[in-house]
C-alpha cells in the first residue's frame, strides 16, 4: 500500500519513502486547507497497517492523538500523549502518535515534549501538524523531519473536486475561487448558502474600492452572521456525534468502567464541538481574506487587459471602474494590509474586528498614502 496525496508530489514521495523504515517525528506543514491532516491520517493508518477508520482514541491501541482543547496544546496533554506511547505495541509493529496544532503548544507544552522528542522509544512514530511553521519552537523543528505542504495548483484543487463527484466545468471555476484550499473549495461545492455569502463578502469588497460601501458596520455584521453560522454548524455536527456515541454507551449494562467512559465522552465532546467552532470560524475568517485579494487581483486583471482572467462575480462594468478609479500600487497594498489580517487569525483575535480591519484596508485603498514631512 501507498500513500496518495493529488497535488502534494513532493510530500506524497517523502512520505511513501518513510513507510518502510520511519523516522521517529514529521512535521507536517502548511497552510490550511493543504491536505495535510488528511495527509498525516493517511500515514498513520498505514504505518499501523490499519482503516483510518479505527484512528480514534480509545478504537486502537497502538494510536494516541492530541489536539487543542481550547487556544492552545497543554502540558497535561502532552504528558497524556507520552503516557499512552510508553508501552510496547499491541497490535502493530509500532505505535503512532499524531500532535495536531502543534504550533499551538505553549512554551510549557513545547518543553515537555522535547523529552519525548529527545529519547522517543524506538517503535514509535510521531507526526506533527501545523499551519504555522514559524510558531513551532526551533528545538521541535530541529527535531522532526519537515514536510511541507505548499497551496494546493488550481489545476489539482479542480481534480480532487472532480475525483469526488463535482461536475468538471463547477470544479474548474471553484478550483480558481478558492485560492489552494480544499476545505473551502468543499464547501462551496457543497454548500450554496456558502457560495451566496462569498459572493455578499465579494460585492461588499467591490463597493468598498469603489468607495460606495455605505456602512461598513452592516457589511461586517452580515460577514460575521455566515462566520457564527458555520461555527454553529460545526459544534452542531460535533455535539450530535458525541451524543450518538453515548447513546450506544447507554444500551450497555451499567457498570463503573461505563460511567468512566461516559464522562471521558462528555469531556472530549464538549472540547471538541469548541474545536470544530474555532477551526470552522477560522476557515471562514480565511475566506474571507481570500475573496478580499481575489477581489483586488481581478481589477489588476482589468488594469492588465486581461480581463477575461477574472474569477469573481463582481460585475465587469464594476471592476472596470475599480480599475479606472484606484492607481495598481494602492490595490497591491491594499491586498498586502488584506493579508496582515489574514496572518494575524493564526493568534486568537475578535473576529468582528477582523472583518472591521479587512474592509478598512481595502477601503484604504481609495485614499493617497500619507506623504512624510
Amino acid at each position: 500500500m501507498s500513500l496518495a496525496l493529488p497535488g502534494q508530489p513532493r510530500a506524497e514521495a517523502l512520505l511513501n519513502a518513510a513507510l518502510a523504515a520511519p523516522a521517529h517525528a514529521y512535521l507536517l506543514h502548511g497552510p490550511p486547507g493543504t491536505g495535510k491532516r488528511d495527509a498525516a491520517r493517511a500515514f498513520a493508518a498505514l504505518l499501523l497497517a490499519t482503516d483510518e477508520r479505527r484512528l480514534v482514541p480509545g478504537s486502537h491501541p497502538d494510536f494516541a492523538l492530541i489536539e487543542p482543547e481550547g487556544e492552545a496544546l497543554l502540558v497535561e496533554q502532552v504528558h497524556e500523549l507520552s503516557a499512552a506511547l510508553r508501552y510496547r505495541p499491541q497490535e502493530a509493529v509500532r505505535r503512532v502518535g499524531i500532535v495536531d496544532e502543534a504550533d499551538r503548544l505553549n512554551r510549557d507544552a513545547a518543553n515537555a515534549f522535547l523529552k519525548t522528542l529527545e529519547e522517543p522509544p524506538g517503535d514509535v512514530v510521531l507526526i506533527l501538524v501545523a499551519d504555522d511553521l514559524d510558531r513551532v519552537l526551533p528545538t521541535v523543528r530541529s527535531r522532526c523531519q519537515a514536510v511541507a505542504f505548499p497551496p494546493l495548483p488550481a489545476e489539482a484543487l479542480a481534480a480532487r473536486l472532480a475525483a469526488e463527484g463535482v461536475d468538471p466545468e463547477t470544479a474548474r471555476h471553484i478550483g480558481r475561487r478558492a485560492r489552494g484550499d480544499l476545505g473551502l473549495a468543499r464547501r462551496l461545492t457543497a454548500d450554496p448558502a456558502a457560495r451566496a455569502w462569498v459572493e455578499g463578502v465579494e460585492r461588499h469588497v467591490a463597493d468598498a474600492l469603489l468607495g460606495t460601501l455605505a456602512r461598513e458596520d452592516a457589511a461586517v455584521r452580515e460577514t460575521l452572521a455566515g462566520v457564527q453560522a458555520a461555527g454553529a454548524a460545526a459544534e452542531a455536527a460535533a455535539e450530535a456525534e458525541t451524543a450518538a456515541l453515548l447513546e450506544r454507551l447507554d444500551r450497555l449494562p451499567a457498570s463503573r468502567e461505563i460511567d468512566r467512559e461516559r464522562r471521558r465522552l462528555e469531556t472530549a465532546g464538549k472540547a471538541s464541538a469548541s474545536r470544530r467552532r474555532r477551526r470552522a470560524e477560522g476557515d471562514m475568517m480565511r475566506a474571507v481574506t481570500a475573496t478580499a485579494q481575489l477581489v483586488i487581483r481581478d481589477a489588476l486583471c482589468v488594469q492588465a487587459g486581461a480581463a477575461d482572467a477574472c474569477i469573481t462575480s463582481v460585475p465587469a462594468a464594476d471592476l472596470a471602474r475599480i480599475a479606472e478609479s484606484v492607481p495598481r500600487a494602492r490595490l497591491e497594498r491594499a491586498a498586502e494590509r488584506v493579508d496582515d489580517v489574514r496572518r494575524a487569525l493564526g493568534q486568537p483575535i475578535s473576529v468582528a474586528l477582523a472583518l472591521a480591519a479587512v474592509y478598512a484596508r481595502v477601503a484604504q485603498a481609495r485614499r493617497p498614502e500619507a506623504v512624510p514631512a
